[in-house]
């Protein structure tokens, strides 16, 4: 099957352009090794700065590393996604790459949590790349504080999406890495989530945190444990305080999702990408209608491999017994342990 013609069996969709720069962070650090960051941030290349991205900076103990990995969470989720709270740490990707020695910067997307809420339709999968960018020049800079000459994206769900795109737009990364993502999103797994879909003021876990006038921001209550869970593996408590601690989506996200497609063939640095069998929205296996085949990690690479340069050197992993949420299935660990050997391999800490 061709590129156009996969291309062709994904998302319909349009999209806008924009883009670029940065300025100054505000921190706050706090003992745990962990700080919160204020990015500025604009929606498109020459425009002001007048948005804001936070996210949690956490440094391993003792020193601060040159390899920085900036964490993109999904659509309905917020920064906490990599560090999710409780359980003995068990589904934290944050500390497992601490105690691996490498810093993380998981953030708040666009239009999500503690970062700037603009006018939902300008919150596209583009202007997300934007301010992902600017937060990559942050770090760079040593606007954060350390000064980091290795950084990394990271990304899960519609946050893959973002950043393959934001890494083929700037070529301003040294790598990346994604979860939970593939070039087919199926059809039948957006349908589902149709009847969870509400406006963000509807619903009381999301109302508090959305422009009281902008209906454009939407919240899906009830569609984690259909949709994003492999159920057999996954722990009811965990699956419980993740559907109460749901977040906003705004529209303009999803509504500019086919931009990512053509752009993966841009990136020039190395990719990991890696999916749950059971992913219900990006493998075929899912039963979400998805083209892309996760039965093994050569059938993933032969389905991905089409999208990528030669540059991209890319690698595939897919997680047994795992759904869309790999950070929270039991075997979670499968994953970031993966993830520290790739880390390891590409970004050996100096």
């Amino acid at each position: 099957m061709t590129v156009l013609s996969r291309a062709r069996a994904l998302v319909p969709a349009a999209a806008v352009l924009l883009s670029l720069p940065f300025t100054a962070v505000s921190a706050v650090s706090d003992p745990g090794g962990c700080s919160d960051v204020k990015v500025p941030a604009s929606l498109a290349p020459g425009l002001p700065k007048d948005q804001t991205i936070y996210g949690r900076l956490c440094l391993p103990p003792g020193h601060a590393p040159d390899v920085l990995q900036i964490l993109v969470h999904g659509a309905s989720y917020d920064h906490t996604y990599w560090d999710f709270p409780g359980f003995g740490g068990q589904y934290s990707y944050t500390r497992t790459q601490n105690s691996a020695g490498y810093a993380t910067l998981a953030i708040d997307q666009l239009g999500v949590g503690r970062s700037s809420h603009p006018l939902s339709a300008l919150a596209t999968q583009l202007a997300g790349a934007s301010t992902v960018h600017d937060v990559v020049t942050a770090a760079r800079g040593g606007a954060l504080g350390p000064s980091f000459d290795r950084v990394a994206l990271v990304g899960h769900s519609f946050g893959s999406l973002t950043v393959w795109l934001e890494a083929a737009t700037y070529a301003d990364v040294d790598g990346v890495l994604v979860s939970g993502a593939s070039h087919s999103l199926g059809a039948l797994a957006l349908a589902e989530l149709g009847p969870h879909i509400r406006p963000a003021q509807l619903d009381p876990v999301t109302a508090a945190h959305v422009p009281a006038a902008d209906l454009g921001y939407v919240s899906i209550p009830g569609a984690r444990a259909p949709i994003f869970y492999y159920l057999p593996n996954a722990d009811p408590a965990v699956v419980a305080q993740d559907e109460a601690t749901r977040s906003e989506i705004p529209v303009g996200v999803g509504a500019t999702i086919p931009v990512y497609i053509p752009a993966t063939v841009g990136i020039k640095v190395p990719v990991l990408e890696v999916n749950g069998v059971e992913d219900k929205p990006f493998c075929v296996q899912g039963g979400g209608g998805s083209l892309t085949d996760c039965r093994s990690d050569a059938t993933l690479h032969d389905s991905e491999a089409v999208f990528f340069s030669p540059e991209a050197h890319l690698e595939t992993t897919v997680i047994p017994d795992a759904g869309h949420d790999l950070n929270l299935q039991r075997n979670a660990r499968v994953f970031f342990d993966r993830a520290t050997r790739w880390f390891q391999n590409h970004f050996p800490l100096r």
